[in-house]
């Protein structure tokens, strides 16, 4: 695989765990493959924010800097490939060509949620299992606050514990059981709707599940208050 297709791949976020090793490895010790990147980079970034004139005016003068200043090391075929792609882009949009970048939408997204429902002090000597469960949550020691949750017993289950669970799960990576008890939550109607819902669209974004996603956005929009700016911004994206 060339250069240029891992860079492609990269801005189509498609690149398999090995070629993702091999893409990062380029960019620690090639600096023509960092120079292209920064370019590619670079040229996202103007294809985003301008419209299509706009575009090729900063493209110019991207290129008169590469040229006056020498960072760059590219051969007439790459520039001349480069400007026709970026034509292209203007007349087609970005995503028509490199399409969503789906872990980086999940990526700038996510935040972990924080323990709002039981205080834990040093002054509690209490050794529940429940406060085990969330000492656990809170060092992002997640399998053992999985495990605290499932040894507490159903007499004593709450009904956030579900949501908790879930975003231990979400730690792990393990979307599938995220997903479960997330929707759990909303089943059953339990705390925290808003905040399912909206975890349960970045699940489906991570997914590269899109319609998924823009449900569960608009149901957020629709019906809740929880993030309500950001699923907002986060449906234009999508669209």
């Amino acid at each position: 695989m060339t250069n240029q297709d891992l860079l492609y791949h990269y801005f189509s976020n498609s690149l398999t765990a090995e070629q993702e090793v091999v893409f990062r490895k380029l960019l620690e010790t090639d600096a023509e493959f960092k120079a292209e990147f920064e370019y590619e980079n670079n040229l996202k970034k103007a294809i985003k924010s301008h419209e299509s004139d706009v575009m090729k005016s900063k493209l110019k003068g991207f290129e008169r800097n590469l040229n006056a200043k020498k960072l760059f090391i590219f051969n007439y075929k790459y520039l001349a490939v480069a400007a026709t792609l970026a034509l292209l882009i203007g007349w087609f949009g970005y995503n028509s060509i490199f399409g969503t970048n789906y872990s980086n939408l999940y990526a700038s997204n996510f935040t972990e949620y924080p323990n709002t429902v039981y205080t834990i002090t040093r002054s509690d000597d209490s050794n529940t299992i429940e406060r085990e469960a969330f000492i656990a949550y809170e060092t992002r020691n997640y399998q053992i606050a999985i495990d605290k949750f499932d040894a507490i017993p159903e007499t004593s289950q709450k009904s956030y514990m579900s949501f908790y669970k879930a975003q231990a799960y979400l730690g792990l990576e393990d979307f599938g059981n995220a997903r479960r008890l997330f929707q759990q939550v909303l089943d059953e109607n339990n705390e925290f709707q808003g905040e399912s819902t909206w975890y349960l669209a970045l699940i489906a974004i991570k997914s590269k599940d899109k319609d998924q996603a823009i449900t569960y956005l608009e149901k957020l929009i629709s019906n809740h208050f929880y993030n309500k700016d950001k699923a907002k911004e986060l449906l234009e994206k999508l669209n």
